[in-house]
């Protein structure tokens, strides 16, 4: 019997969608049938995707922000407006279940969850702030200006899977991070079926790709100086109006097939949202993590690719700078990936666990 797995997914971002995505590809190759629930970029990303019975919008919830940067203070002002939000939504996924009638739902950073509960599906979230509120522990230096959005976001967001989740699967960075009770299970990074390991490369760096996230509150890219001997792809972003681009330099927009880009390049910059770091990692690519101002997961992905020994953080500020010098320790980044234990394929492990989950009796 095929069974019917109904995905709900923020779509504020690409990360979300494109983990989703690697899952739904283990799903659909063990005969599964897949219906999606999803907003903003989101609705771009998965309009074309082959294989799904069908993709609904959603209306979507978003942070606050005050001079274009994340605001706790601002989005808790707008909380009216976001219950209304999720009311509605909620009207959308009710709608879902009773036309789609799913053995089990998947839930990526939507918290409409009531329908769900009310129609006594099983429930699994992709959720890994479990390993937020762990990394806040591990790593003490954190800056005070992400307390908030963790105290706010990340540990509410916890408490509220382990309360209203069946199964909350938690992909995880650093295999020795063992953590894990009966209702939460980890897994491997998850990452797009395609991104496979690349061959070590060796000699001189010689391609950068500049991926920062594709949702409102993504790091400016503007390279203002020559870097002689590299070609610099600029990956989600335009080119900056009124500056040309520097020698060596190609702005690319959004587009959805970044892996082959990613292949050929020596370092990678991107902002700390868990799919890019991760897929960076299966790659085994050196990086530089450009955590998103205010946001303890991005910081907390930071600091880990950090003690990995994998790669750097930088601010925006210095984003120029840093990738200069991470270029300098090119080497040391990877000998660090050839010290690390194989990666384990995530999206097959979360597969398995939500076709058990949707044949629970």
């Amino acid at each position: 019997m095929s069974r019917r797995i109904l995905f709900l997914v923020n779509g504020l971002g690409l990360g979300n969608s494109t983990r989703c995505h690697a899952v739904m590809q283990g799903l659909l190759a063990r005969g599964a049938t897949i219906e999606v629930v999803t907003s903003d970029n989101g609705l771009w990303f998965f309009a074309d995707s082959p294989g799904l019975a069908g993709v609904t919008a959603i209306p979507s919830l978003s942070y606050g922000a005050t001079g274009g940067r994340i605001s706790i203070g601002a989005t808790l002002a707008q909380a009216h407006g976001m219950l209304t939000t999720l009311r509605r939504a909620e009207r959308v996924i009710a709608e879902a279940i009773r036309r789609f009638r799913p053995h089990a739902v998947v839930s990526d950073s939507v918290y409409a969850l009531r329908p769900v509960r009310r129609a006594g599906i099983p429930l699994a979230a992709l959720n890994n702030a479990d390993m937020v509120m762990r990394g806040m522990r591990r790593f003490r230096d954190w800056p005070a200006s992400v307390l908030p959005q963790f105290l706010v976001v990340e540990l509410a967001d916890c408490l509220l899977h382990r309360l209203a989740a069946d199964l909350v699967i938690s992909p995880r960075l650093d295999a020795a991070d063992d953590y894990e009770t009966a209702s939460l299970r980890r897994v491997g990074p998850i990452v797009r079926e395609e991104c496979s390991a690349a061959a070590d490369r060796s000699g001189p760096p010689r391609r950068v790709v500049v991926m920062l996230s594709g949702s409102v509150f993504g790091s400016p890219v503007q390279l203002r100086r020559p870097h002689p001997g590299l070609t610099i792809d600029v990956v989600g972003r335009p080119a900056p109006a009124g500056h040309p681009p520097a020698e060596g330099v190609a702005y690319h927009g959004k587009i959805r097939d970044s892996l082959a880009l990613l292949r050929q390049a020596d370092l990678v910059v991107v902002n700390g949202g868990f799919s890019a770091v991760s897929e960076a990692l299966v790659l085994n690519k050196p990086m530089v993590v450009v955590p998103v101002p205010r946001h303890a997961e991005q910081w907390v992905n930071g600091r880990m690719i950090q003690q990995l020994g994998i790669g750097t953080t930088a601010t925006e500020a210095d984003l120029e700078d840093a990738m200069e010098r991470a270029l300098a320790q090119i080497d040391s980044f990877r000998a660090a990936y050839r010290r690390l234990p194989p990666v384990l394929d995530g999206a097959a492990q979360a597969a398995e666990l939500i076709l058990d989950l949707a044949d629970r009796p």
